[in-house]
């Protein structure tokens, strides 16, 4: 985004360069058709320069065009107020034959960052708006003229500076920063990364003004920037925010119905025009130099809070508000007397790495002892909204067959959550679920959507990471990272912002980039995957369900070949590449990153030895989905042999590893055809067997339906699935149960 607003923020400059030629051009300047359509073609020019710039290489598209037609639409709006001002209803009231035209412009400008992604749209709306500003009618904005006086650039600059400092600082640290510690870790980067940011959006703002020649177009732009002050206090201090939980860096992916939609356009119209008059009548009655002394107290205020909310240092707890409480001592318990199940959750481990790890390090066969593992597995997805709840339900948990439910997709996804801890404790187990990334159709893990009262759901707190951080010498800047740091800017404009526009961040923010492979996440799961060990207690009397869930496969960025996170990428040379055997660095690290998982999972394996817990516990190592997107292959001999090293092969090549209770030895490899929809069922042997209550005490087991089986994808997101039903994109089919075999593969008909 940094990048963009630099591109116009030169625009801007050029832009105002050539309207302080055109100034001192009184011959060209002075006839008004002709001003108009010069500007007119200048503006068109400039268009079609920044979407070269944008790489389109070509004419302006529909959305260069929009921009075109807002310049226009503002420039009509002006021209034909002129007219209204003297319709009667309008005659003496200067407050209303100002507030129309605003409203009018300002509607205009909401619909241009709907159908344009948002920096380049907010970048352009700003030059458009100033240009069209130049030909306001004098009879219209001269009170508004009269209102400001000589503070027209004070009251500009101070609406902005305020704005900015509490988009970029104050809501962070009063609104986001609320997890333990988390002030301490985030502070030096947030201020930072804030001055950044308003440097960057100060000079923009000062070009706009720059554009804007006149002293009624300025009166203008400072009447627009007091109002979007109110209206951003507003939103960040009186509505409700209206969005769910954040994972990290994203808001949870929980759709809002078009009904809540409407409702919320509706307040939008109201507060803003509330806003508009408030603040027009302020200026009116008030003056522009009480104004000032208002912005005064608001940023004191601020300030005040803000110095407060840090000194505090207090938040909530590890899971948010929706988190069931987290028990006090460990959170993972083991009986030695009884049997265990124990479910180990990697994201994004592809299967066929294992080969090549067992061949590298030849160790973990003794020390993944009693194990199984089974290469030829598959999941019912390339991501985890496909490929998580078959492997937590069974075959009814498919893309494919929760469709044919017809109910909300959220609550069928959160049943598949809910089978294993149900038939658990009703056979005397006690049921954890640990981390449950995808609960409540949340990326986090919404522990309210689980169904069972009587199971527990926890997140690990911060605070082991952090701990972790300080022991490791790894700078908290980096762990910070991992959470909000670099996008706090982002989220404050969330929380300013009108509802349209939050919906527009909500859909087209830059969440995705933030997400994946940055340092801070990859020591965040490498730190908690290590902690298990101090986690856990064994000696309860009661046999014991844990569920873990981890996805250091899926950020293995800044692993390095010694399995300790870094701050730098796992990138070797040239020749130290060629020397791995791998393509390039990206499967080097996922390879890596899955060889680091198991040796630290063989870590906990110790322990559980150790503690006399391994022999009578069942243990799942099991993933979602193998690798998508990435250029990854599966180097495997069965992959080689079969000619399934490609993408297509390996997004939905999972892992599937299985240890019985009291099984010894070295671990052993079995060929049978066991997709990660098999897990329900492996698990449930240990109780007899387990029954799906929401379809009426169905058995969970196979009954056929692995051949053929079918891999859907779709997209990763939650909200861009159908209320009821997955969006499958492409649809393929796997036949006579060997998916290393390319011939068995089919694409259908979605």
């Amino acid at each position: 985004m940094t990048k963009t607003l630099l591109v116009y923020l030169a625009h801007v400059l050029l832009v105002l360069a050539m309207m302080r030629a055109l100034r001192r051009w009184p011959a060209v300047m002075g006839p008004p058709v002709v001003r108009t359509t010069l500007l007119g073609l200048f503006f068109s020019a400039d268009l079609i320069f920044l979407l070269w710039v944008d790489g389109l290489g070509e004419l302006p598209d529909w959305h260069g065009l929009a921009h075109l037609a807002y310049f226009a639409y503002v420039l009509f709006i002006w021209k034909v107020s002129g007219p209204l001002a003297a319709w009667k209803p309008l005659s003496g009231r200067p407050v209303a034959r100002l507030a129309l035209p605003l409203l009018l412009v300002l509607a205009g400008g909401f619909a241009l960052l709907w159908i344009d992604d948002l920096p380049h749209a907010a970048a352009r709306v700003g030059p458009a708006m100033a240009l069209a500003l130049s030909f306001v009618p004098r009879t219209v904005v001269g009170p508004l003229d009269e209102w400001l006086a000589s503070s027209k650039s004070a009251v500009y600059f101070g609406s902005v500076a305020t704005i900015l400092s509490m988009v970029c600082l104050h809501l962070p640290i009063t609104t986001f920063l609320t997890s333990p510690g988390e002030i301490g870790i985030h502070l030096d980067n947030l201020l930072a990364l804030s001055l950044d940011q308003t440097v960057l959006v100060v000079y923009v703002a000062a070009a706009i003004y720059g554009i804007a020649w006149t002293r009624h177009a300025r009166a203008i732009l400072a009447c627009v920037a007091f109002v979007s002050l109110l209206v951003a206090l507003a939103y960040s201090f009186v509505h409700p925010f209206g969005y769910p939980l954040m994972n990290g860096l994203v808001f949870e992916q929980i759709p809002i119905a078009s009904a809540q939609l409407v409702l919320r356009a509706a307040a939008d119209v109201a507060t803003v025009a509330a806003c508009l008059a408030g603040g027009l009548v302020l200026l009116r009655r008030a003056g522009s130099r009480r104004v000032l002394w208002g912005l005064g107290v608001v940023n004191v205020s601020l300030i005040i809070a803000s110095a407060w909310t840090a000194s505090r240092d207090a938040g909530g707890g590890a899971g948010g508000e929706s988190a069931r409480a987290a028990p006090s001592g460990p959170l993972l318990r083991y009986s030695q007397d009884q049997r265990n199940v124990l479910v180990l959750f990697l994201d994004r481990f592809m299967g066929g790495f294992v080969e090549g790890i067992l061949e590298r390090e030849p160790g973990l066969r003794r020390e993944l002892s009693g194990f199984t593992w089974y290469p030829n597995t598959v999941a019912a997805g390339r991501n985890s909204a496909a490929g998580v709840h078959p492997l937590l339900g069974g075959y009814d948990y498919t893309p494919r067959e929760m469709n044919k439910r017809g109910l909300p997709l959220r609550d069928v996804a959160a049943e598949s959550y809910a089978i294993l801890p149900r038939n658990f404790t009703a056979k005397g187990y006690h049921a954890t679920l640990l981390n449950p990334r995808g609960l409540g159709f949340t990326m986090r893990g919404d522990c309210s959507a689980l169904a069972v009262p009587e199971a527990g759901c926890v997140h690990i707190p911060a605070s082991v990471a952090r701990r972790k951080a300080e022991a490791d010498g790894m700078p908290l800047k980096q762990l910070s990272d991992a959470n909000y740091a670099d996008l706090l800017y982002l989220l404050g404009l969330m929380r300013a912002a009108p509802y349209s526009l939050k919906e527009i961040l909500a859909r087209r923010g830059p969440w995705r980039p933030f997400m994946d492979m940055s340092a801070g996440t990859t020591f965040q799961q490498w730190a908690e995957l290590g902690a298990l060990r101090d986690l856990s207690t064994a000696g309860v009397d009661r046999p014991q369900l844990n569920v873990v869930f981890n996805m250091l496969p899926h950020e293995p960025y800044y692993l390095g070949a010694d399995c300790r996170p870094k701050q730098t990428r796992l990138e070797p040379g040239e020749e130290e590449m060629r020397q791995t055997g791998f393509s390039n660095s990206c499967e080097l690290q996922h390879f890596n990153g899955a060889r680091c998982t198991l040796l630290l999972t063989a870590d906990y394996f110790r322990w559980m030895k150790q503690a006399g817990v391994y022999d009578n516990t069942k243990i799942v190592i099991v993933s979602d989905h193998g690798i998508a997107d990435l250029p990854v292959e599966d180097r495997s001999s069965r992959a080689r042999l079969g000619g399934t090293t490609g993408s297509l092969y390996v997004n939905s090549r999972s892992v599937l590893l299985v240890k019985e209770t009291n099984a010894g030895g070295d671990i052993r490899t079995s060929d049978e055809f066991l997709p990660n929809a098999e897990v329900p069922r492996i698990a449930c042997q240990e109780i007899g067997g387990c029954t799906n209550p929401y379809l009426g005490g169905k058995p969970i087991q196979a009954l056929g339906r692995d051949d053929p089986f079918l891999v859907d994808f779709v997209p990763w997101q939650f909200t861009q699935q159908r209320p009821t039903e997955f969006k499958i994109e492409r649809e393929f089919s796997l036949r006579n149960r060997n998916a290393y075999d390319a011939r068995n593969w089919r694409e259908e008909s979605p």
